[in-house]
């Protein structure tokens, strides 16, 4: 019996209901969910009893008490990759088996990546790396220091704590809600753990009982065989790279956006730097498909405008629509120069002596940051 029919003997035995989907290995993108029918809005199509969850609450106590300290994520990583490594039961077996491998993950995630490789991901991608490289070499340290955790290698660690990073699900009880921060409120679900993103998928929602997935107006299908998804959050494709090691194709990420902050922030003195610091107009600059954000577009007036008029745009007197060219002026220019970058990355991408899965899901980013920056050009010089 292969993984996945043993998988779905499992969850039918242990309580969980899958209805008009199945489990499916969709070709290099690991295993996803697809329906077996059409699936009609406001449908539950899977239930996941709480009790298989794995949680803060089920962890062994003595991992509990050896991290005392850690946040959820670490203790979590650590119980998870201890038993990786010496599976406590045949329930833990099955699951595991559809799991993606170690060096799957290693391929997909950015922190794995070489780093010359890192060096080139677009400036968003690369601050939230530096955010989860924190984190994880916060976790480590505690765990590497803990006694009587048992042995446990970095690169085994990284792997657990990827995988919780990448496959938990929002959750709390009513001590975790009160007792532990928001990051901390994350459980690991079987089965569920299989669905793929959509800005467009399925919602998720729990209660004491357990999980629930239903399918909404967007996310339904007409017929078999089609994947299903649900919808991790309203995250720009370089977050969805840093967090989860995946974009999504071109034009289906409607969150999907642009930081200009290195082209953007080089331009103020340092008297414009501290009127839009002290007024929370410093950096975040984004432009999406449509459009500049609105701090963008007050950031380019700053850059622009003489003093006075820079200062009564700040202070909220000045016209929103009176420096409209002026913007335009401005944001041309500096997304000029960005599509010249690209250019030049991508041809450095290709140079990176890394395998092609690493090199083509960076320069596939970059292809579609160059479409959107060429996009918004072409829309300014009309």
């Amino acid at each position: 019996m292969d993984s996945i029919a043993q998988l779905l003997s499992w969850a039918e035995s242990k309580g969980i209901i899958l209805n008009g989907i199945t489990p499916k290995v969709l070709p290099g993108r690991g295993i996803g969910i697809v329906s077996t029918r059409r699936i009609e809005p406001n449908e539950t199509i899977l239930t996941v009893p709480t009790h298989l969850l794995r949680t803060l609450d089920n962890t062994p106590k003595s991992i509990v008490a050896a991290l005392p300290d850690a946040t959820v994520h670490a203790i979590l990583a650590a119980s998870l990759a201890l038993d990786l490594a010496h599976p406590p039961n045949q329930d833990f077996t099955i699951w595991k088996a559809v799991f993606p491998t170690q060096a799957d993950i290693a391929t997909s995630m950015p922190i794995c990546w070489p780093p010359p490789l890192q060096d080139l991901l677009p400036s968003a991608a690369r601050a939230l790396l530096a955010k989860q490289r924190v984190k994880f070499d916060r976790d480590w340290a505690q765990v590497s220091a803990a006694d009587h955790l048992g042995p446990l290698c970095r690169e085994d660690y990284l792997y657990a704590w990827l995988l919780v990073n990448t496959r938990t699900f929002y959750h709390t009880t009513p001590r975790t809600k009160k007792d532990l921060p928001r990051d901390d409120h994350m459980a690991l679900q079987p089965v569920a753990d299989l669905f793929n993103h959509s800005p467009a998928g399925c919602t998720v929602s729990f209660t004491p009982a357990g999980f629930t997935i239903t399918a909404t107006h967007t996310s339904t299908t007409t017929g078999p065989d089609q994947e299903v998804f649900i919808r991790y959050g309203p995250h720009s494709d370089d977050f969805l790279l840093a967090e989860y090691g995946f974009t999504l194709p071109r034009g289906l990420n409607t969150f999907d956006e642009v930081c200009l902050d290195e082209y953007l922030c080089p331009r103020f003195t340092p008297a414009q730097r501290d009127a839009l610091e002290s007024r929370g107009f410093w950096g975040g600059y984004m432009l999406d498909a449509e459009t500049a954000c609105y701090r963008t577009q007050v950031a380019l007036k700053v850059s622009g405008l003489p003093p006075d008029d820079w200062a009564d745009v700040l202070e909220g007197l000045r016209d929103e629509d009176e420096d409209i060219e002026l913007v335009d002026r401005q944001l041309l220019k500096i997304l000029r120069r960005y599509a010249a970058d690209i250019e030049q990355v991508k041809v450095r991408v290709n140079d990176v002596s890394v395998g092609d899965v690493m090199r083509n899901t960076l320069r596939e980013r970059w292809q579609h940051i160059g479409e959107m920056v060429d996009n918004a050009i072409a829309r300014i010089s009309r």
